[in-house]
């Protein structure tokens, strides 16, 4: 039986009336108000949200209801998270991390509002010492190494990570293992659910893993530094597949925006144009990615999104005007 907190907030509106004489009725009030979670209650990202694949905090909510109420919805903000059963119990999912104010409203069966309350709670991440217990923690199949040079935490991850698929560009099958650093690894799991929400099936790439300098000169003697791929901490997508098998190819979908615009806040020129600037700066939004180099910001990147995870870095418009100047790539 789950506890009940005499101080929650109740809302409370009469439903009825009463008349004079042998016509007198009564209707009982509607009330609802939430006996778990307790206001000012913790609850931790700890799962992957089933299906969708979000870095979610479960949520068993139960509700006090009385009188006659069709349906009792749960919201947050203005996303719908479900609604109780019969007897006001709700399990569900918190994805947005920080303070978090749950609503639910009872509704007559003609979906009419008779009662509202909330809940204030804070959503946390678990404190998990390293990338691998990270990864270990939301059930990411990987096995250490092989210890390339310049890769810091290795890691071969077993495919599909979180549920989407990589292909590597041009090949015939999808991949089955992945080489990359343990946090670049921690990213993918955090984008995929970006992908599956706009209804990707699979991720075609052109790389994670190079040796290399920023532009010229060979490693370590490298005039405008080390390459993220270098460290295996950048990635080089080139196409995302839809379920009804659509696909929004970088190379061809992508309209270079004038040099006066910004990558975000550009106009776009067609509906597959949006949806590459929609994704990815959706993406750079949500701190998936440190840096993200798109067709506008030199020839290099006309066939890719670069992505990748530079210490201290935050960049996603453009850096210069000429597409053709600055290095080969990051």
């Amino acid at each position: 039986m789950r506890a009940t907190c005499s101080f929650l907030l109740v809302a409370l509106i009469g439903v009825g009336g009463c008349g004079g004489g042998d016509d007198d009725t009564t209707t009982t009030p509607v009330t609802l108000a939430f006996t778990e979670p307790a206001a000012g209650a913790t609850l931790t990202r700890d799962v992957l949200e089933p299906g969708a694949g979000w870095i979610a905090a479960p949520l068993a909510a139960q509700l006090a209801v009385t009188g006659d109420v069709a349906t009792i919805e749960l919201s947050v903000g203005d996303a719908a998270l479900g609604a109780a059963d019969a007897g006001g119990a709700f399990d569900g999912y918190l994805v947005e991390l920080g303070a978090t104010t749950i609503t639910a409203t009872a509704k007559d069966a003609a979906g009419a509002p008779l009662a509202t309350a909330t809940v204030d709670v804070d959503v946390v991440d678990p404190a998990l010492a390293t990338c691998r217990d990270w990864l270990d923690h939301y059930g990411v199949v990987y096995t250490v190494g092989p210890a390339n040079q310049g890769v810091g935490d290795p890691v071969t991850v077993t495919m599909p990570i979180n549920g989407m698929p990589f292909r590597y560009l041009g090949n015939t099958s999808q991949r089955s293992k992945f080489f990359m650093d343990c946090t670049l690894a921690r990213s993918l799991v955090q984008a995929a659910p970006h992908w599956r929400s706009r209804g990707i099936v699979e991720v075609q790439d052109i790389g994670v893993y190079n040796y290399r300098c920023i532009g010229s000169g060979t490693p370590p003697d490298c005039p405008s530094g080390m390459s993220q791929h270098a460290y295996a901490k950048a990635i080089d997508l080139a196409r995302f597949v839809h379920a009804d098998g659509t696909t929004y190819t970088v190379e061809t979908d992508w309209v270079i925006d004038p040099d006066s615009e910004d990558t975000c806040t550009a106009p776009t020129e067609d509906a597959k144009d949006g949806w590459l600037h929609q994704v990815i700066c959706a993406l750079k939004a949500a701190d998936v990615w440190t840096i993200a180099l798109t067709p506008n910001y030199n020839a290099s990147h006309r066939d890719h999104f670069h992505v990748d995870l530079t210490a201290g870095s935050d960049f996603i418009t453009k850096l210069r005007g000429a597409l053709d100047v600055g290095p080969d790539d990051e």
